[in-house]
């Protein structure tokens, strides 16, 4: 697992935002909305008045309209992670654009306009990610941590991994799915009071 993006990456690939130009340290959170796992995630949030940005697959919003919409009421950012994300869809325009048009139309079927922001199903990419993305007016997101809170390695190892290399415009990528749900409550309080102690602030992205 690759944790960190470095300069060549953001160097070869510059149609991709990697990390943002303003302050603060962007927390991302894909593959909900979750029945569990993204209340845990609100909940937390609140808790720290922390602004976040979520990635969400069609066919959960489709089974968790409400959470979406909870989401949404406490301000946070809500992107497009696909409908069924899938991975080799990437290889396609035609169906990564039919991809994003049916989460769209799943969000916006729940009264909420997601913001113009795509990251691909597992952060796998082809020249058809970001040609199906321009054509649709969305920015393409992926990160600069991957958090590995979906992994099996302990809550230390993943908060090193959040803390290392942590710069402004800095993007987090958290999880809220079945494989967080166990961790979400004791992790993420660690992680931003941790960021937090080194100074920065955190931000959505919009």
């Amino acid at each position: 697992m690759i944790a960190h993006t470095g300069n060549m990456l953001e160097f070869l690939f510059p149609q991709i935002i990697w990390r943002m130009e303003t302050p603060g340290i962007c927390l991302t959170f894909d593959d909900g909305p979750h029945p569990s796992a993204t209340q845990q995630v609100l909940d937390v949030l609140r808790s720290f008045s922390v602004p976040a940005t979520f990635f969400v697959t069609g066919k959960n919003v489709e089974n968790n309209c409400a959470l979406l919409q909870k989401i949404d009421a406490d301000g946070h950012a809500i992107g497009i992670h696909g409908y069924q994300h899938r991975r080799w869809d990437a290889f396609s325009v035609r169906r990564t654009s039919d991809e994003i048009q049916r989460c769209m139309s799943a969000c916006r079927r729940c009264g909420v306009v997601p913001a113009q922001l795509y990251r691909p199903p597992h952060g796998f990419f082809t020249p058809a990610t970001w040609t199906s993305a321009r054509a649709m007016g969305l920015r393409v997101i992926l990160w600069s941590t991957l958090t590995g809170d979906f992994t099996r390695r302990s809550e230390n190892a993943i908060l090193s991994t959040v803390l290392h290399r942590l710069n402004d415009g800095a993007i987090l990528v958290f999880h809220d799915n079945d494989l967080t749900t166990g961790r979400i409550n004791s992790l993420l309080p660690r992680c931003i009071e941790a960021i937090a102690a080194r100074g920065f602030s955190f931000s959505k992205i919009v």
